[in-house]
């Protein structure tokens, strides 16, 4: 990167409209800046976790893509995590035309394996949580990482999800009541001996 000491304290708009001029510090700086927030919205948002690396860099890939599409006047971050939201939601139908395992199959298999890992080992909060998000449905669950991890207001990400701010808060209220309810259900089926 250069001028890996200094900060660049240009605004993510400047440094859009210098990175469409050819300035690959400026993309550096944005990718600095935006890197670990995007990884967060995917690790959390995303149906498997682990493909947040992968999604992270598709995120990037697209800005690159389209950054002459990028307009000065609109705010930055609204525009990447846009592209965030798009790649969540392109991976989630690939994903869903590659499945050829036989669901019943695998329903069948996961009692034995969830029964297992529950008497054997207390898995941790945090991870649990997450993997109560993946089950909410993607419009219920991007709201929750955004407000509540990404720390948006439910107007910003009203703007950015194109609805308004109260299907925002009904979308997070909704999400929050099944979060709650499954999270009780685990920690009732934790706490069994």
């Amino acid at each position: 990167m250069a001028n890996a000491g200094a900060s660049d304290t240009r605004t993510d708009e400047d440094l859009m409209v210098s990175y469409q001029s050819g300035d690959r510090g400026a993309f550096e700086e944005l990718y600095a800046r935006y890197a670990k927030q995007i990884h967060n919205f995917h690790r959390r948002a995303a149906a498997r976790s682990e493909a947040a690396d992968d999604l992270l860099q598709q995120t990037f890939l697209k800005l690159h893509t389209g950054r002459r599409r990028y307009r000065p006047d609109a705010p930055f971050r609204h525009w990447i995590f846009t592209i965030a939201r798009n790649v969540l939601r392109d991976d989630g139908r690939q994903r869903r035309r590659r499945i050829s395992v036989d669901v019943q199959e695998f329903d069948e298999r996961a009692p034995s394996n969830v029964e297992g890992h529950a008497r054997n080992a207390r898995p941790e909060v945090g991870l649990i949580v997450t993997e109560q998000l993946g089950i909410l449905p993607l419009t219920q669950r991007e709201v929750i990482v955004l407000s509540r991890y990404q720390g948006m207001r439910y107007a910003e990400i009203g703007e950015l999800l194109g609805i308004s701010e109260n299907a925002v808060k009904q979308r997070a209220f909704q999400g929050m009541q099944k979060l709650r309810r499954s999270l009780s259900v685990v920690e009732t089926q934790v706490g069994e001996p």
